[in-house]
């Protein structure tokens, strides 16, 4: 199997912690999706990535589909409960931290664009500021949601130096410093 994934891609970023974490060999490809390339569309109509290609040809998309398979292809795995309370919570921190990322790449599209203002850029940094307060009290949930939610932070970061996200989320900066030190997130840090 392979993951078609770009090296700035802060979905593709959790996929490659997560198969760290898990022992999965993950070799990735390095794809470009706005030249929308024949793998890419191939693999996955959308033209998005991450998109996983199986053995068989097959394909995985989504985030957090391809999360899901990698759990699952660990019997016994001690980052997300396979069921229950835990792992529910679990998947809607995943489904915060994604939020942050949604909303972080609409901003920078819309920057591209020369959009820095208004209604819909506004809404986006107050999601954005809810989420992060959100996550702030479910560090420590699982593995999976902090990994999630550290992707999410350095992804800020990275893309938005500027966004003070630090000053008010004391368990985040908690949480994101020790990770950030790890094998997993060291291996996957997206080039300057």
């Amino acid at each position: 199997m392979k993951l078609l994934a770009s090296a700035t891609s802060p979905y593709a970023r959790k996929l490659r912690v997560i198969a760290h974490e898990l022992g999965i060999a993950l070799p990735v490809e390095d794809t470009a999706p706005m030249t929308d390339p024949a793998s890419l569309l191939s693999a996955n109509p959308l033209g998005k990535v991450p998109a996983l290609v199986l053995d068989d040809g097959s394909a995985i998309i989504d985030s957090p589909v391809i999360a899901a398979f990698l759990l699952a292809s660990v019997p016994g795995q001690g980052l997300l409960p396979q069921s229950g309370h835990g792992h529910w919570q679990g998947r809607t921190t995943e489904a915060l931290a994604d939020g942050v990322l949604d909303a972080s790449i609409i901003l920078r599209f819309n920057m591209a664009q020369g959009i820095t203002a208004g209604p819909w850029v506004d809404r986006q940094y107050r999601a954005i500021e809810r989420a992060l307060c959100v996550m702030n009290g479910r560090v420590g949930g699982s593995g999976f949601g902090d990994i999630c939610i550290t992707v999410a932070c350095d992804y800020l970061s990275f893309r938005f130096p500027d966004l003070d996200w630090r000053t008010h989320n004391p368990a985040l900066v908690g949480l994101t410093d020790r990770l950030l030190a790890t094998p997993a997130f060291v291996a996957t840090r997206p080039p300057a």
